[in-house]
């Protein structure tokens, strides 16, 4: 916090400015005159005058609430080419995950129940024109010692908190539209090289590749997780969040229909 400046005026009447201005720069070597009326005259000061200078501090701005309405999202582009929304209710959002207390937040799209070959590999596309947000270029693959540990985390507490969450999606692209609305791309084998923060996409435009990191599976049964898991957030939730099953299948039907934009 600055600190506040002293109100030197209120001593003129009772303390000689002369001296004032002597104390205030910190002793007696420099020469300074001041006139009968209080205005001074050339002065020639024989020391340096240490200057405080104000060091910037880093500020980031709180983004304003999504004002987005989730029931008029419309013309998203499928992230997988040729698929379709699962036909099990338990590999869509809002599906509950009782062994970590939670509910599942996105789409999973398996081969068998998506539509498409789903293989390691296979491209995942950006949904919606938008602004890369991340891209684990750089991403580690999980460990069993961390699966370990995550899964005793996770028992622990009674629930997976954030952090675990983030873990789980293993390599990840998020993609930003605006207004709130991101898409996220998880569990991905690869990621296009292209693809980097702050980079513009199109709709449609080549992410990554399929695969299953993150998941416990990519270290104890390998090539027996390979999915894409999808998920739209609005603001802090993802659509869907609280709704029952058929609600939500109805608005992701509506979400991936055929429309001028993605609405943000």
């Amino acid at each position: 916090m600055r600190a506040p400046r002293r109100d030197f005026l209120r001593l003129l009447g009772v303390t000689p400015l002369a001296l004032l201005l002597n104390g205030c720069l910190g002793g007696g070597d420099s020469d300074i005159t001041v006139l009968a009326d209080g205005s001074p005259v050339a002065s020639t000061p024989t020391a340096a005058i240490a200057t405080a200078t104000a060091t910037a501090m880093p500020f980031t701005p709180t983004p304003p609430p999504s004002t987005f309405d989730p029931n008029a999202l419309v013309g998203l582009t499928m992230p997988v080419e040729g698929a379709c929304l699962p036909t099990s209710d338990r590999l869509m959002p809002n599906a509950p995950r009782a062994y970590r207390n939670g509910f599942h937040e996105g789409v999973d799209f398996y081969f068998g129940d998506s539509c498409a070959v789903i293989d390691r590999g296979t491209p995942v596309i950006a949904a919606a024109a938008g602004v890369v947000k991340r891209a684990d270029h750089d991403y580690v693959e999980l460990t069993v010692e961390q699966v370990v540990e995550l899964d005793a985390r996770t028992s622990a507490q009674g629930f997976s908190d954030p952090g675990t969450l983030d873990t789980y999606r293993g390599r990840q692209v998020w993609i930003d539209h605006g207004n709130g609305l991101v898409t996220r791309y998880c569990h991905l084998d690869s990621i296009d090289e292209g693809i980097a923060v702050g980079i513009q996409v199109t709709a449609g435009q080549l992410v990554g590749g399929i695969g299953e990191s993150g998941t416990p599976e990519s270290v104890t049964s390998p090539n027996t997780e390979l999915h894409l898991h999808f998920e739209v957030r609005i603001g802090e939730s993802f659509l869907g969040d609280g709704l029952d099953p058929a609600t939500v299948r109805a608005l992701y039907e509506q979400a991936f229909s055929p429309g001028p934009s993605t609405g943000a």
